[in-house]
């Protein structure tokens, strides 16, 4: 199994998915969306909260190996109590 880094969530996929899915996330773009002050609105004149920006990644996809067992504890552990 092989552990895919996506922000601050991991996925674990079989190795052929987690090929798969790292070769189109590579061919994704960034996107961003910054929320704009009421001095950036008021200096810029545009009276939008929020700005969209598309932009090359800059970002590397992490991905890592994972035992099979102990692929087969966490999964026998299931979600975690909360607290």
């Amino acid at each position: 199994m092989v552990l895919i880094d996506l922000g601050y969530r991991s996925v674990v996929l079989p190795a052929e998915d987690a090929i798969r899915v790292a070769e189109i996330l590579a061919k994704g773009e960034a996107f961003e969306e910054k929320y704009r002050t009421k001095e950036e609105k008021e200096k810029s004149g545009v009276d939008d909260d929020y700005t969209y920006h598309i932009y090359p990644q800059d970002k590397t996809i992490t991905m890592r190996i994972m035992p099979d067992s102990q692929y087969q504890m966490a999964k026998l552990a299931g979600k975690p109590a909360k607290g």
